[in-house]
């Protein structure tokens, strides 16, 4: 009887608290991200040192930049994580149409310039 009184004085909302940090990234996921982010910038800054021009410089750059986003909004930012219990992970779906739309946008400008190599 002593277990059922002592259960009972948590607020109502508690289980739900708990079940809502159980989805949220371990340490060791923070940590693989870390990584992972410090490699793509370590790669960034030697291939921008291989002496590329144009779109074989700015191409990868601009892949390895929106990978590093990516991670950076849906695990430190608890998107991924956030919205995929609660909606299914359609928020990230469209977070991700969003920068897709945005990073097409930026292409057209940036292709009315000249290049001149």
């Amino acid at each position: 009887m002593m277990t059922d009184t002592a259960t009972n004085l948590e607020s109502p909302g508690a289980e739900a608290h708990h079940d809502d940090h159980a989805h949220h990234p371990t340490e060791r996921q923070y940590w693989v991200v870390f990584v992972a982010l410090a490699v793509l910038t370590a790669v960034e800054v030697v291939w921008s040192y291989l002496g590329l021009d144009g779109p074989a410089l700015v191409l990868p750059l601009v892949t390895m930049m929106l990978v590093k986003f990516v991670l950076v909004a849906g695990v430190f930012m608890h998107l991924y994580f956030d919205f995929k219990i609660k909606y299914g992970g359609l928020f990230m779906w469209m977070f991700l149409g969003g920068l897709l739309l945005a990073v097409m946008v930026y292409a057209a400008a940036i292709s009315a310039f000249e290049w001149h190599i």
